[in-house]
């Protein structure tokens, strides 16, 4: 008994020690896991940047632009086919990116703030985190028709972006009406230096800019961009040697070497403070000379951009003789003493800085603008400058680069071929010549197809994609915008351009025009419906609504300056742009 009771103490005495040692083991084991989480916390800590640049799912410049000379492409195609992979990663930017106020941005200037009291402020605040990856995006903008599309168009910038945009406005109206929206604005109140207030603010800010130390990306409103170009102009400030380039400006029409100032990244410097300063200082002398004439006795206006390009220094390895001789004056300075250009090739010569533009290949800044494969952005320029905003942004419509937005919700009706045209009715096709603003039953041709397609687009609540050209059998064209004013079809419907690869569904105009139209309102689920074989439903004994709306309509069929092209059309000819379209709609009746 007592021998059992012994044994019985042992086995009990063992399990203690086996319990003791179980449980220091897993003591030991939670605390080296302690301290082992201790050192990866640590090593984390230590490596944070890295750590968060991998986790983290914003997108900074950083991470789409191209900084180092081993990054750069040594071929355009490979340059063509990062930016198409950046265009991805920036839509999902976009999508993702919170809808911060602008002006958050720019926590240092009250909106409406002036220029004059502004700028050191701005300055003060922003120029440290300025970087060759985030400039300061900045534009000049003001008076009713800029301000009217203003809106549209700085979100279009976001949505590629560019953002934030700090606008300079010439007005206060038009910074009240910016900042309404969510964009920072300063107006521009020092004093009239030049023929133009544009381009004083132009330089001036750009001066000030590079004076405080702040890298910075101008681009004017009438600019207009299918992706972020910031990238392309970084790509262009790195030469074969890795030499930063001062100025990097948007090439003009086919002359690479030539600027077109409605782009141009500049990086700091004494020489580009210099020489912004230098180019304002020649144009002072417009306040009192529209005009001043070169060497050859050759007249010429005064224009920010010419004498922008005849100041720099000549070191782009691509520039030629400059186009003016090398000396300009003054019509009263009849003996030539006084070259103006002196003003500024005395600085940009002695303390010369490297520049260069960007290929037209992928900015065309041309009249009309030219598309290429690679073209990423548009200047429509025209054969004067100053012109409507309105004209641009219809050739920017025309073009593709319609900067409204394509909503997924948004159902659109379109003709098949994009065009108005008669030939896919073989008994209707017309034949264009120099007659057609007197021919009246092609002008009413015209009003009922235009007034038909409207009333198919509102019965059944559709966007109409305008047609671009009304064509006739020998492939003539007149561009519809110069034929009807738009403004008068939108009291009707909207009216936007598609881009070229939005997929959309045939629908054969068949049957009478009550069925037909049923048929349109079934097809709710398809986006884009395009129409094929429209031409059949156009007869002058149209119903009711078709010929209120052919009533409501405002056409410039009588303009003396229409006529038929086989090239691109009449750039400049927009109907009902100003008092040479104020032709009534009954005068064509």
């Amino acid at each position: 008994m007592l021998e059992h009771h012994r044994h019985g103490k042992v086995r009990k005495t063992r399990w203690n020690v086996i319990k003791t040692l179980i449980t220091s083991i897993v003591l030991v084991g939670l605390w080296l896991h302690y301290i082992s989480n201790q050192i990866l916390s640590a090593s984390y800590e230590s490596s944070a940047g890295a750590f968060d640049e991998k986790k983290n799912t914003s997108l900074r410049r950083s991470d789409w632009t191209l900084k180092k000379k081993k990054d750069i492409p040594q071929k355009p195609s490979h340059f063509v086919s990062g930016l198409a992979s950046t265009k991805t990663k920036l839509q999902q930017h976009s999508r993702n990116k919170p809808q911060t106020e602008n002006r958050d941005l720019f926590p240092e200037i009250s909106c409406g703030d002036p220029w004059s009291t502004a700028r050191l402020s701005l300055l003060t605040g922003i120029h440290d985190q300025t970087s060759d990856e985030n400039p300061i995006i900045w534009t000049v903008s003001g008076g009713s028709e800029y301000m009217q599309y203003l809106k549209l168009v700085l979100r279009q910038w976001f949505s590629i972006g560019l953002s934030p945009v700090l606008i300079v406005a010439l007005d206060v109206d038009t910074a009240e009406h910016v900042c309404s929206f969510g964009y920072q604005s300063v107006v521009w109140d020092l004093p009239i230096a030049s023929y133009s207030k544009v381009a004083d603010a132009k330089f001036e800010v750009a001066a000030t800019f590079s004076e405080m130390g702040a890298q910075a990306f101008f681009m004017e409103v009438d600019v207009f961009c299918q992706e972020n170009p910031i990238p392309l102009f970084l790509h262009s400030t790195n030469s074969k040697d890795d030499e930063d380039y001062g100025i990097v400006v948007a090439g003009h029409a086919f002359a690479d070497f030539v600027p077109n100032i409605g782009q141009y990244y500049v990086r700091p410097s004494a020489n580009a403070t210099k020489f912004f300063r230098a180019v304002a200082k020649v144009l002072e002398y417009s306040i009192e000379h529209e005009e001043y004439f070169t060497q050859g006795n050759v007249t010429k206006p005064f224009f920010d951009q010419r004498l922008f390009y005849q100041c720099l220094p000549p070191t782009y390895s691509g520039d030629v003789d400059r186009n003016e001789s090398q000396a300009i004056y003054l019509k009263h300075d009849k003996l030539q003493q006084n070259n103006l250009l002196s003003l500024c090739r005395e600085i940009t010569n002695s303390h010369p800085f490297p520049w260069r533009p960007v290929s037209n290949v992928y900015i065309s800044a041309n009249y009309p603008p030219v598309l290429f494969d690679s073209t990423i952005c548009i200047h429509p320029l025209f054969d004067s400058p100053f012109a409507s905003f309105e004209l641009k942004l219809a050739t920017a419509r025309f073009l593709g680069f319609d900067p409204t937005p394509v909503l997924p919700e948004s159902r659109f009706l379109k003709t098949l071929n994009g065009d108005l045209t008669f030939n896919e009715c073989w008994n209707m096709p017309f034949i264009g010549d120099d007659n057609f603003k007197n021919d009246v039953s092609t002008h009413e041709r015209f009003k009922i197809a235009i007034s038909t397609l409207i009333y198919f687009a509102k019965v059944s609540g559709r966007i109409l994609v305008l047609p671009r050209f009304f064509r006739d059998s020998n492939v003539h064209a007149i561009m519809v915008m110069s034929l009807v004013d738009i403004r008068t079809i939108e009291n009707h419907v909207k009216v936007q351009y598609l881009p070229n690869n939005v997929p959309y569904r045939v629908t054969v105009a068949d049957g009478n025009l009550h069925n037909f139209t049923r048929q349109l309102q079934e097809l709710k689920d398809h986006q884009v419906v395009a129409v094929e074989y429209f031409c059949r439903f156009f007869h002058k004994n149209a119903v009711k609504s078709i010929t209120e709306i052919k009533k409501s309509l405002k056409f410039c069929l009588k303009d003396p300056r229409l006529q038929f092209t086989k090239g691109s059309g009449s750039w400049n000819k927009l109907c009902g742009s100003d008092g040479i379209f104020d032709i009534d709609p009954e005068d064509d009746e």
